[in-house]
Order: C-alpha cells, then sequence, then structure tokens
C-alpha cells in the first residue's frame, strides 16, 4: 500500500469547485417568457417582503428591455451577447426622457451610472432564474458593469444659498409657507424627503422634541428617533392646524392646496422652478441633507452621532455626506490651527 507523503508544510489543498446547486423541483417549467419569468421573480420576492416600490423597479427595468428587443422573448433567448447590445444602446444611443413631453432638455445617451443600475437589476434576476432552474445558464455571469469615472459627490449649499432661498419664499402664500416649513424640517434634522413629506403630527414627541421615524418608512427598515428643534415644532403644529382649519382633520402635516398629500416629487418640481427663478445650477431635497451633515460636523457633532441620525447603514456613506468646499476649510484652519496658541506666548522683539 502507498503511503501518504508531505513535501512542504501547511501546503493547501486545491479547492474543488462547488457543483451548481438547484433547489427547484424537476417539473419546472423552463419555456417561460421574459413577462413570465418576471412574474415568478417578482412572486419569491414579496414572499421575502420587498417593498413595493423595488417590485415596481424590478417591472420597469424589464420594459425598457423588451422595449429594446421589440417584442417579449423566451428566456432561453436572453443571452449575455443580447445584454451587451442592450448596454450599449443605452449607453449611444437612447434618449434621455423620451416618455416626457415636458422634458425640454434632452440627450442621446444614458450616463453609465443609470446604466448599471440596470444592469444590476438583470444580473440579481438572471442569478435567480439560473439557480431555481428556469434558465440553464446565467447570462449576467459574464456581463461586467460600465466603467464610470468618479462621481462628485452632491454639494450642500452655502450660508448665502440658503439664506437667499428662505428669503424668497412669501409667507402669505399657503404653498410657499409650507415650502419653507419643509425646507426647515430638512435643514433641522437630515431626513429623506420621503421620510419628511410623510411626517404625521403623532410622529412628534412634544416633550423631548424628537420626531419617531417608523421602520416602514425609513430606507434601511430601521426604527430611529430624530432631534428637532422647538422653532421647527412649533412651525409644523402651526402648518398642521392651519390645513385643519381649510380641510379637516389630517394625520400628515404636509398637503397641498387642495388637502391631498403632499408628495416628494411634487416638492422636487417647486424646487426646480426655483432654482431656475434663483439662477442656481442645483437646487434638489437631498442637497438639505447634505447641508445638515456638512452644518453639523462644522457645528463640532460628532460622526457616530451623525450616522445613527442620517440612518446610514455604513460610516463610509456619512463621510461622503460631508463635502467642505474651501471657504469652510480655510475656515475651520483659521479657528483651530495650533499654531496660534504657540505664536501668543512669542515675545515679538523688533530690533530698532
Amino acid at each position: 500500500m502507498k503511503r501518504k507523503v508531505i513535501r512542504q508544510r501547511h501546503q493547501e489543498k486545491a479547492e474543488e469547485k462547488p457543483e451548481r446547486k438547484v433547489y427547484a423541483s424537476n417539473n419546472v417549467n423552463k419555456n417561460l417568457s421574459l413577462n413570465d419569468a418576471l412574474d415568478v421573480f417578482v412572486t419569491a420576492k414579496k414572499a421575502e417582503g420587498l417593498r413595493e416600490r423595488t417590485i415596481a423597479e424590478y417591472y420597469r427595468h424589464i420594459t425598457y428591455l423588451i422595449e429594446f428587443i421589440g417584442s417579449d422573448i423566451p428566456l432561453s433567448e436572453l443571452s449575455s451577447d443580447l445584454i451587451r447590445r442592450y448596454a450599449n444602446y443605452l449607453l449611444n444611443e437612447k434618449l434621455t426622457y423620451d416618455k416626457d413631453e415636458r422634458r425640454k432638455s434632452k440627450r442621446i445617451g444614458l450616463s453609465p451610472h443609470t446604466v448599471n443600475i440596470r444592469l444590476r437589476t438583470l444580473k440579481t434576476m438572471c442569478r435567480f432564474w439560473y439557480a431555481e432552474g428556469y434558465s440553464d445558464n446565467n447570462p449576467m455571469a459574464t456581463v461586467k458593469p460600465v466603467k464610470t469615472d468618479q462621481v462628485a459627490e452632491v454639494q450642500g449649499l452655502s450660508d448665502q444659498q440658503v439664506r437667499i432661498l428662505l428669503n424668497n419664499y412669501d409667507e402669505t402664500s399657503y404653498a410657499e409657507w409650507r415650502d419653507k416649513t419643509l425646507v426647515f424640517l430638512l435643514l433641522d434634522t437630515g431626513l429623506r424627503i420621503n421620510e419628511a413629506v410623510t411626517l404625521t403630527i403623532d410622529q412628534i414627541d412634544f416633550r423631548r422634541n424628537m420626531l419617531n421615524i417608523p421602520s416602514e418608512r425609513t430606507k434601511n427598515r430601521r426604527y430611529r428617533e430624530v432631534p428637532v428643534s422647538l422653532e421647527v415644532v412649533q412651525r409644523l403644529l402651526e402648518l398642521n392646524q392651519e390645513s385643519q382649519e381649510y380641510f379637516g382633520y389630517s394625520e400628515r402635516i404636509f398637503t397641498n392646496a387642495f388637502g391631498e398629500n403632499y408628495t416628494a416629487d411634487s416638492f422636487r418640481k417647486r424646487l426646480n422652478r426655483v432654482k431656475h427663478k434663483l439662477g442656481m445650477d442645483t437646487l434638489h431635497p437631498h442637497q438639505f441633507r447634505h447641508t445638515f451633515a456638512r452644518e453639523y460636523i462644522l457645528s463640532v457633532g460628532d460622526i457616530f452621532t451623525l450616522q445613527k441620525i442620517l440612518d446610514h447603514a455604513d460610516i463610509k456613506t456619512t463621510r461622503k455626506y460631508i463635502q467642505m468646499d474651501t471657504d469652510h476649510i480655510r475656515s475651520q484652519h483659521l479657528n483651530y490651527t495650533p499654531t496660534r496658541k504657540y505664536l501668543r506666548k512669542v515675545k515679538r522683539n523688533f530690533p530698532r
């Protein structure tokens, strides 16, 4: 009997390639069309508790793909080559906002970031279909994401921009008074826009000046408490009372001029009009969240507490939010350079 021999210490065994595990039953239907396969995928994801917004995105992305192909096709015909041709079409031929007649500025080619989002969605689906046995191969296995240049992080607003924006609002107008209150809320708490516009009067803890954000309304599905200034709470109360005088009782604090729920999209559109009026380059709800983060750190708040307030799962995300411009950097250096305390102690002896 041949004996085993060790030639080299700590020699690693060659890794064995794991076999593909298919958990589906033998009677899986492999003749599904893309739309049928999507329905199977969505049913599984609903069982996992995915939100309706995410489910809607899956339907939307498959619709984009089928529009490119020209018709619904069998899942078996979805190939790596077809997906690459789809990606090239999105990058080089697709007209942006082609179905939005209100958009005047349109260009050819989606951004690499947008294309990668659609590819990631397809990757998730193809991996599912392959693992469940609906497809004999994973066409996304060899498709790589589009290479992108580093994109500049979202910049917050400067102090001057915030003042100009707030002074622009006419508080005799209900809509502008409401929008100004919403801006104050976003600047004061760093809430996401959807968390802010869906705020109800019951979420305000008046004794502690805290906002209770339920898990079903947060991005990371975690309940959290967010501090809010007394002055902002008073504005929220006044806005809610004024709305009830016109439209009767409503849990929502933010409503439109008809007493209906105010939406994030409506606020974005109104900000876009203000942006053009004031001649600003950019103005969107997420900038208030970035402004809050920057000002919190500049006011000597700590990044770990900021991470909790902003509801970031990873502190790296919080770091990206803190974008300092040259004026802020110079100001911070002026206030905290250690050289000053030493220079104050040095007696200046100038020659006569």
